[in-house]
């Protein structure tokens, strides 16, 4: 089953209501502006702003990890790792063209 069919089978699962309150969510979801987290040393902080950020809308989380480079605490992210882009790097030094 192809992801558009599997979803589309699970769309008849759900009320107009709940269908009509996940397009309205997400259509609010904003790329304007990002966050970013530079070698934060204790992973549940780092889960908490991504939780964060999936409440107030915002897309994306920009994670630098030169130093401190952990996986993101599931418990503490509570799911919201599955809807916010995570976009990890290894430095803030931007590549030279030459």
């Amino acid at each position: 089953m192809t992801d558009l069919k599997l979803l589309e089978h699970l769309e008849t699962f759900l009320t107009e209501a709940r269908k009509d309150k996940f397009e309205k969510v997400l259509a609010q979801r904003t790329k304007h502006f990002t966050v970013a987290t530079e070698d934060v040393y204790q992973l549940h902080n780092t889960s908490a702003v991504i939780r964060s950020c999936d409440v107030f809308g915002i897309q994306e989380v920009n994670i630098v990890e030169e130093r401190n480079s952990k996986r993101i605490d599931r418990e503490i992210a509570m799911g919201a790792q599955k809807w916010v882009d995570l976009n990890r790097f290894h430095t803030v030094k931007i590549a030279s063209s030459n």
